[in-house]
């Protein structure tokens, strides 16, 4: 009975968040019409979408990833949707000198910059997805160390971290915005090898840029920062490597996540959540850790 009526209370308050957020968050499309936006991640999955979504307004974008192929092909797509300009950096993130690269082709190709979208995940290490989501619990797996969660973090964290802080001289020239992609798992605890990995990045991408928020506003300066806190997206990688059926078949159209995440960063949302789903449960973790810890604890 409690567990029916928690499941209701659920349901019934991310109806009303997603309702309210996608009815009164005061999106006006017109004002990407001709926006300066970096994309990071964008060879496929949410970033590509987003990239797309952007071209359908009309915006200028550049979009970083590390398979060049892709990037002409998402590039050359991006313009066929309606991009005003649409140029690509092909580079690895975790190195600095391609963070500085990018936005340093930013400020030549647009002379400004509104948005900076960090969107990328990954490591150096090989086999990422099948470590992340293959359930072996910390000391059962000799293939994690110290090493590993220090070229995690260096991608996952340090990157971001260093490509804001490239991009904030820019973004305070024109009351720019920053939109940080995170997930639930930087609000909710996950066991398991990578995802005590995946878990710390995600909390601390919240820490640095939660933090960064309120830097800029006490500085009075005309920057935004909006977290996302995603759920299960539709990915190639959702479809490849998550075991469990129910998962994957509800999770939300990665096109459609793609667009909120857009909505969030033009109003500068303080935070995005998607599904709906994501922010009562965030909410449960605040009022009722334990409870929180022993759902996670069943369920994983």
């Amino acid at each position: 009975m409690w567990r029916l009526a928690w499941v209701s209370l659920t349901v019934l308050l991310g109806a009303v968040a997603a309702g309210v957020y996608w009815s009164y968050d005061g999106f006006d499309p017109g004002s990407l019409r001709g926006a300066t936006v970096v994309i990071t991640g964008c060879s496929s999955g949410i970033g590509e979408q987003m990239a797309y979504q952007y071209a359908r307004l009309g915006a200028k974008i550049l979009i970083t990833a590390r398979r060049e192929n892709r990037l002409k092909e998402v590039v050359a797509k991006a313009k066929s949707l309606g991009a005003q300009e649409a140029h690509y950096v092909a580079g690895d993130m975790g190195k600095a000198e391609d963070c500085e690269r990018t936005i340093q082709r930013a400020r030549e190709k647009f002379g400004r910059l509104d948005y900076l979208v960090l969107n990328h995940v990954g490591s150096s290490r090989p086999k990422l997805q099948e470590k992340l989501l293959s359930g072996t619990a910390w000391d059962q797996d000799p293939d994690i160390d110290t090493d590993y969660f220090v070229d995690f973090l260096n991608v996952n964290l340090v990157s971001y971290v260093r490509l804001a802080s490239l991009a904030l001289p820019l973004l305070k020239e024109g009351s720019g915005r920053i939109v940080v992609i995170s997930s639930i798992g930087g609000k909710i605890p996950f066991p398991g090898n990578v995802m005590t990995y995946y878990c710390s990045a995600k909390f601390a991408l919240d820490g640095f840029f939660s933090s960064l928020r309120v830097e800029v506003m006490k500085a009075q300066q005309d920057v935004s920062v909006t977290l996302v806190i995603l759920g299960a997206i539709k990915t190639q990688n959702i479809i490849d490597y998550v075991k469990n059926e129910n998962i994957v078949k509800s999770a939300a159209p990665v096109d459609e996540a793609a667009m909120a995440i857009v909505r969030g960063g033009a109003t500068r949302a303080r935070e995005v959540y998607y599904p709906s789903y994501t922010w009562p449960i965030t909410l449960l973790r605040a009022l009722l850790p334990q409870v929180l810890d022993n759902i996670v604890i069943n369920n994983t």
